[in-house]
């Protein structure tokens, strides 16, 4: 009778450990089974925001519409752009936000674009530099985020004067843009380069006054790039580009896009 029962618990201990194995095991290894999408980028609001905020910026909300329809989970989080790039061609991480062409070389594009990218130029209020062409940045200095691709002839420009610091400053980190606004307030440089409608969040979000619009070059389309190391990459962007055009058909892209004080870029 003892070793019935001895037997028996030692039956049951040996369940209950196994058990409690394969839930530990499935808690580390959730997400790995195809229905997450780990995304990473700098925070460049409001097409990408803090992650702990309520509102993480409209791509990842319209990301996590879409694919969460199909059962994925999203898993977002930011740091600095050139090692979120490197992350997403190693297949560290999957997907990257806000990526132009260029820049998502190597990468599985969303061929539908999540937005609109083109590149402006800032000053303080009492400069009256207007920008016309890459000519007028002669005499500037510039502002910039590193590891940023912001389109010919602005890159060979930036190529050919970065050795000099007093041309070209380059603001690391996953705020970028604050760093250079700070360094715009400061006199430090005279010019920063960035997305309208990332600089117009900013100032508004962080209450600055005292800077102004000195002229913009012409928009290009940016994008979600997906990892080639994850197997389902093809299929995740086909079913983002479809996802964007439904949003875009039915109205709730542009319910969204208001939250955040935008409207649609088509």
């Amino acid at each position: 009778m003892y070793y019935f029962v001895k037997s028996c618990c030692l039956r049951r201990l040996t369940s209950l450990i196994v058990v409690t194995l394969c839930v530990f095991t499935t808690a580390i290894f959730a997400g790995q089974d195809g229905k997450s999408l780990s995304i990473v980028a700098d925070e460049w609001c409001p097409f990408n925001c803090s992650k702990d905020s309520l509102d993480q910026g409209f791509v990842i909300d319209m990301t996590k519409d879409i694919l969460g329809a199909a059962g994925f989970s999203i898993d977002y989080s930011t740091q600095a752009w050139t090692s979120a790039l490197d992350d997403v061609k190693a297949g560290r991480r999957d997907a990257i936000v806000g990526a132009s062409r260029e820049e998502a070389q190597g990468l599985i594009m969303v061929e539908e674009p999540f937005g609109e990218h083109k590149n402006c130029f800032y000053t303080r209020l009492a400069d009256p530099f207007v920008y016309s062409s890459v000519d007028a940045l002669a005499a500037r200095r510039i502002a910039i985020a590193a590891g940023y691709l912001y389109g010919e002839p602005l890159d060979s420009y930036i190529a050919s004067n970065r050795p000099n610091f007093s041309r070209i400053q380059m603001s690391t980190g996953e705020q970028p843009l604050l760093i250079n606004i700070r360094k715009l307030e400061s006199r430090r440089v005279d010019t920063v380069i960035e997305n309208m409608q990332v600089m117009d969040y900013s100032l508004r979000k962080y209450r600055i006054s005292g800077i102004r619009l000195a002229g913009c070059d012409a928009p290009t389309p940016i994008y979600m790039a997906i990892s080639p190391k994850r197997e389902d990459a093809g299929k995740v962007a086909s079913m983002l580009a479809l996802g964007i055009r439904k949003m875009r058909q039915t109205g709730k892209m542009r319910e969204l896009l208001a939250r955040y004080g935008l409207s649609d870029w088509k």
